[in-house]
């Protein structure tokens, strides 16, 4: 009768073990490729806003009635305002990264509660303030973009070395 247990014992491991396996194994004939395009895909999109060069990420939602982007002749400028819940330090690596990606230099930030990045281009100007909550995470981005219409022609004030 022990016998018979501990062979039955075995036999159910046996078969869990083959089983377990048996699911997790691959076959060499699936294309790897798709597996890893497909991942390739989900990471590249990235929604950006009205301001074709500032990217969010896509687990905050816009607050419509706190956001507002205007334009004139000389400017675009405008804030946008999102809430969700992520962290403060995501955030913060969100946008260093993606800005980066975005060819924007950073120029400073502080990193708090109320944590500040502030970037720069050409005739381009971000800051981006996160507001870290209990429940949601807050954040604000003003930006200001000077329009080709009113950047300086090339009859105006130069840049010049004296030596």
């Amino acid at each position: 009768m022990r016998t018979l247990i501990k062979m039955l014992l075995v036999s159910m491991i046996f078969v869990g073990l083959t089983g377990c396996l048996a699911g997790t194994n691959k076959t060499s004939d699936e294309p790897v490729v798709a597996t890893a395009g497909a991942t390739e895909s989900f990471e590249e999109f990235v929604p950006y806003t009205e301001f074709d060069d500032i990217a969010v990420p896509n687990e905050l939602s816009r607050v419509p009635d706190q956001s507002y982007v205007a334009e004139d002749q000389a400017f675009k400028y405008g804030k946008i305002v999102l809430k969700g819940r992520v962290e403060n330090q995501s955030l913060i690596d969100f946008f260093v990264n993606q800005m980066a990606k975005d060819n924007w230099t950073k120029e400073r930030s502080i990193t708090s509660t109320v944590s500040t990045l502030s970037f720069t281009k050409p005739y381009k100007s971000c800051t981006v303030r996160i507001f870290d909550g209990s429940y949601n995470t807050e954040v604000e981005i003003y930006a200001v973009e000077m329009k080709s219409d009113s950047m300086p022609s090339s009859g105006g004030m130069q840049e010049q070395n004296i030596q």
